[in-house]
């Protein structure tokens, strides 16, 4: 064998190892990263069709994050303590959407014209991560109503209020309707200038979606119709600098607000750098606060992440933190599968007797971690169990049957013996 084969042949063999190794590198990574589920719940009441009983179930990982890749042999159904066959089952991007509310409060404050980290204006990368968030709600939304209200508090130079009231957070449109583009569009010609009230649009939007008058909101307990899912979404790129109401007032009116109503979810996206990067950028010796604002740190660049934070855990809502377009895309994403990413799961009742009740829980086992849901109370609505469709429709057939032989023979004889009487 010529000495240059030996060589080539010699090479290939030593980087053989190596390649093995790179491969298994790449294997890896290419590989999903499951997410280990921390809470599992039933969303909403049970609802109960004759013995089939249909669940809606939500499931969260670390940060209350959604995780949407479980597949069905991951779920269990436990009825009155005793296991039960899942009857269907349908993921979240197959399941029927319930029907949502959603408020999208997005600041409009001056600071919002400043350059994010890639070097767009952090309005229109804002409102371009809506317009896609709005895009993708359409494909995978029913009956998905979103109202987008801008705030900010107005001063000088002519600078208007954008208030959040009852007129405007009632301007909702369905996903699909052309108006919620075009508004997106008018508020890119516009000029952000106002100064930040954070707090006062959060709770109003809170009482707002929360009002038990209004019918939209709200299903009588005796419907089987799906509760709505209502929530909000704050995208803010600052602080609290201008309001009458303090953050200590702020914080205990939502407490009281979603302390009664647990169908209420807040979710915060922070648009902006981050306490660390300010630290890094301007060189102090800790994480940047508020209290660094207007010494070395620019009050256009200070996001209060730490309140934003706070709203989101009222409510075990998420908080993200962006500092690009991009990623402000991501996030209102990751909203989205909180607000939708429900499977569906269907079971036959074990014993229904009419007028009976039961208690439902749902066992989630995913790699190797074990979640359980909150019981669940249902009454089941009939006597006995449905029979299934063929033999509905078999028994209905012979019914007819024995009806059509027992009054079409009399008819015959009947027929018979008028027609000896004419003879």
């Amino acid at each position: 064998m010529p000495k240059n084969s030996i060589v080539w042949f010699t090479t290939i063999a030593s980087w053989i190892p190596r390649l093995s190794v790179c491969s298994l590198w790449a294997v890896a990574l290419a590989l999903p990263v499951s997410a280990q589920v921390k809470e599992v719940e039933i969303v909403g009441t049970p609802q109960v069709y004759g013995d089939r009983v249909m669940l809606r179930v939500q499931t969260k990982g670390e940060g209350d994050r959604p995780i949407v890749t479980l597949a069905p042999n991951d779920f269990s159904i436990i009825v009155d303590g005793q296991p039960v066959t899942l009857a269907d089952w349908k993921s979240p991007s197959e399941a029927t959407p319930p029907p949502a509310w959603v408020v999208v409060l997005l600041d409009f404050s001056g600071s919002m014209l400043q350059p994010d980290s890639s070097g767009e204006a952090k309005l229109d990368g804002a409102i371009g991560a809506i317009s896609k968030f709005r895009e993708t709600l359409g494909d995978r939304a029913g009956d998905t109503q979103v109202s987008i209200v801008p705030f900010g508090v107005g001063g000088a130079n002519n600078c208007s209020s954008r208030e959040a009231n009852a007129e405007t957070l009632n301007r909702f449109s369905s996903v699909n309707d052309a108006k919620l583009e075009i508004f997106l569009e008018n508020l890119l010609k516009l000029k952000p200038c106002a100064s930040t009230d954070l707090y006062s649009p959060v709770i109003a939007a809170a009482d707002f979606l929360t009002d038990p008058t209004d019918p939209r909101f709200n299903v009588p307990e005796d419907s089987n119709e799906p509760e709505p899912r209502l929530s909000i979404i704050l995208l803010s790129d600052g602080f609290h600098n201008n309001g009458s109401i303090t953050k200590t007032e702020a914080m205990d009116r939502l407490k009281q607000i979603t302390s009664n109503h647990p169908e209420l979810t807040i979710h915060t996206l922070g648009y902006g750098l981050s306490p660390v990067e300010l630290q890094q950028k301007y060189v102090l010796s800790a994480p940047a606060t508020i209290s660094d604002v207007g010494k070395t740190v620019p009050a256009e660049e200070f996001v209060d992440q730490q309140t934003l934070k706070e709203i989101a855990n009222l409510t075990g809502g998420i908080h993200e933190f962006s500092g690009n377009a991009a990623k402000i895309a991501a996030d209102l994403q990751l909203f989205l599968d909180a607000l939708l990413g429900e499977y569906e799961i269907d079971y036959i009742e074990p014993n229904p007797e009419r007028g009976s009740k039961h208690t439902v829980q749902v066992v989630v086992n995913d790699s190797g971690s074990e979640a359980v849901s909150t019981p669940k109370p249902y009454i089941t609505e009939v006597f006995g169990r449905s029979l299934p469709p063929s033999v509905r429709a078999s028994l209905l057939a012979l019914t007819l049957l024995v009806m059509g032989l027992a009054g079409g023979i009399p008819f015959l004889y009947w027929a018979k013996g008028l027609k000896k009487e004419l003879e």
